[in-house]
């Protein structure tokens, strides 16, 4: 296991100890899919360990889905629309913007502030992936030279000079708590709020 991920799993609980552990991908036939050669050693132990899901209901994390469209919480490249928006296409290091371009991010996570968190796949090899955060209330793009789970460590820890997204809920809180999607779906089901116990009705 990478160590980088052991120090996570310290940091990071399963809302439910019951609950689902990790997501199964096919990930030839998603690199196939998305037009790379791999993905990031980190990310995939990441999925086999916690898989798709939400961590304290601030920050998704999404996983390849080959062979389907539309599903919730898909590894996706950077929507067409947002490709070709002016305000997109705005860098927090103008440099940056000149390196990189938007047609090479592949989103794998999101927050509740909109804010997106890529890699620029324009290298070969994925572990050297530039790791891109769109700050939709912070100026735009910013490339941080870390794997995502050395992100999400730095974030819980409190690590960067700045709390590098808008929603500032994981900033430095040391430890939190992740619920997979399937979970997710099947407590709603039932008519609980996973993450409060309390009844919902999910067609209000």
């Amino acid at each position: 296991m990478h160590d980088l991920l052991r120090r996570l799993r310290g940091s990071l609980a399963l809302l439910h100890e019951e609950g689902e552990r990790g997501d199964v991908v096919d990930w030839r036939a998603a690199a196939a899919e998305l037009q790379v050669e791999s993905f990031p050693e980190d990310y995939m132990e990441f999925v086999s360990a916690f898989g798709a899901g939400t961590i304290e209901e601030s920050l998704f994390i999404s996983i390849p889905r080959p062979g389907t469209t539309g599903e919730p919480l898909s590894l996706t490249r950077l929507p067409g629309h947002a490709r070709r928006s002016a305000s997109m296409n705005t860098w927090q290091e103008a440099d940056e913007g000149l390196r990189n371009s938007l047609e090479d991010m592949l989103v794998w996570g999101q927050t509740n502030s909109a804010d997106m968190l890529c890699w620029v796949t324009s290298g070969a090899d994925p572990d050297q992936w530039p790791l891109a955060v769109w700050e939709r209330h912070g100026g735009g793009w910013k490339i941080h030279k870390c794997g995502m789970v050395e992100f999400l460590l730095k974030l819980l820890s409190g690590e960067f000079s700045e709390c590098p997204v808008s929603d500032e809920t994981l900033w430095g809180i040391q430890s939190a708590r992740f619920l997979n999607f399937r979970d997710e779906e099947r407590i709603i089901d039932t008519g609980i709020d996973p993450w409060t116990g309390r009844t919902v009705n999910r067609f209000d």
